[in-house]
């Protein structure tokens, strides 16, 4: 009966080395890495308004005006004059960062400034189609951390605006790529 017990003891002692062996080596660690890249803030300042300059309107039509300052100005019953001018945004932040240009996507209103018209059509001119000198509406930052892009948009006359300078605001935002 002893050497049962002992015969025992010496198996469930031997099964339980076994077993810890076995787990010690199924165990392993190894250690990774962390990094965090923080970037500036990035700051935009408008430094010049959209201005499509003058025109006589006599009918339907629309006046654009290229990022690059190229007036397209070929409608019929619309003629042009003075000068126009693009808006010219300064961007800083990170060096050598990518920054995409946000620009509106929807109608902006350029109202009469004291409403004098008749009709909603006779005090306002819609501005849209905005573009950007910016490939692809993306600039790459310098390696001061500085960059500048200009925006023109299209400004559309329904030929029964009345007489006045017309004037509105839009948006713009920039944010890493």
């Amino acid at each position: 009966m002893t050497k049962t017990i002992r015969f025992g003891a010496a198996g469930i002692a031997l099964f339980a080395a076994m077993g810890m062996s076995n787990a010690a080596f199924a165990q392993d660690a190894a250690t990774a890495t962390a990094t965090a890249e923080v970037l500036d803030s990035l700051t935009l300042n408008n430094t010049a308004g959209l201005d499509f300059g003058t025109m006589i309107v006599d009918g339907l039509g629309s006046v654009s005006l290229a990022a690059d300052g190229t007036l397209d100005c070929s409608a019929a019953d619309i003629v042009c004059s003075g000068t126009a001018a693009v808006a010219a945004f300064d961007v800083t932040g990170t060096a050598n960062q990518a920054v995409t240009i946000n620009l509106p996507t929807g109608n902006i209103d350029l109202n009469h400034p004291d409403f004098t018209g008749a009709s909603v059509g006779e005090h306002t001119i819609e501005l849209n189609t905005f573009v950007s000198n910016a490939a692809g509406n993306e600039i790459t930052l310098d390696g001061a951390g500085e960059g500048d892009f200009t925006v023109g948009g299209t400004i559309n006359f329904d030929g029964s605006e009345v007489a006045g300078i017309y004037t509105g605001s839009f948006d713009v935002s920039v944010e890493y790529s």
